[in-house]
């Protein structure tokens, strides 16, 4: 199965050959790279990360590195708050985490490994 990737921020995939053109993509308008994987996950797959670069997997313990306001509520998490037994999502950007009886996705740029 060829196919072409982009090692930008977006994992993008295309059957042609050419650039990425993904609106926010931090390798946007570089060529694309050449993929012959088997199971289509270019590899080993999509790679989640913490704020610091520190990679994350299912069940791990994070907790939140800034107050986040929850939309359409008046709930605000605040920084330190621990989410237990986070599960990773399609998205390498979202995790799903529970605090209390609430899930929510967020993103992991707001997220530390504990």
């Amino acid at each position: 199965m060829e196919h072409y990737i982009c090692t930008g921020s977006c994992h993008g995939a295309s059957e042609e050959e050419g650039v990425c053109v993904t609106d926010g993509c931090d390798k946007q308008y570089e060529l694309l790279e050449d993929c012959n994987c088997e199971d289509g996950k270019h590899g080993g797959g999509v790679v989640t990360k913490d704020s610091n670069g520190t990679v994350l997997e299912n069940g791990d313990d994070v907790f939140l590195i800034k107050d986040l306001p929850l939309r359409g509520t008046n709930q605000v998490y605040k920084q330190g708050t621990v989410a237990k037994n986070i599960r990773l999502t399609d998205n390498p950007d979202e995790v799903e985490c529970r605090f209390g009886k609430t899930a929510i996705v967020l993103r992991t740029e707001f997220l530390k490994k504990k």
